[in-house]
């Protein structure tokens, strides 16, 4: 017997509500992870910690898939994630990842 995949099954799954609750849940994680292990503000400013921002739902397109996204809207985000020339590398939401996906 070979496996044939139901395409249109498997592209319904991956847009379904089950399947955002899950990215959304899966996000909130690891917006937990970066918002506990950020650091302190003194070399990039206030308000990074309460930058911290949860969004969820289905990409469209060709391919629409569900999705959970945590970003960070404040000012020095970048320099926080990828350092800069005085500033070191702190790759909080980086982190968060990859903790979240061990």
């Amino acid at each position: 017997m070979t496996y044939q995949p139901n395409h249109r099954g498997l592209g319904e799954l991956l847009v379904s509500p089950d399947m955002e609750s899950a990215m959304r849940q899966l996000a909130g994680r690891v917006m937990a992870r970066a918002v506990a292990t950020a650091p302190d503000a003194a070399p990039y400013g206030t308000g990074y910690v309460d930058s911290f921002e949860l969004d969820s739902g289905v990409r469209p397109g060709a391919t629409p898939r569900a999705f959970g996204r945590v970003r960070n809207t404040s000012d020095h985000a970048l320099f926080v994630e990828f350092g800069a020339r005085n500033t070191p590398r702190h790759r909080t939401l980086g982190k968060a990842l990859d903790a979240v996906n061990e």
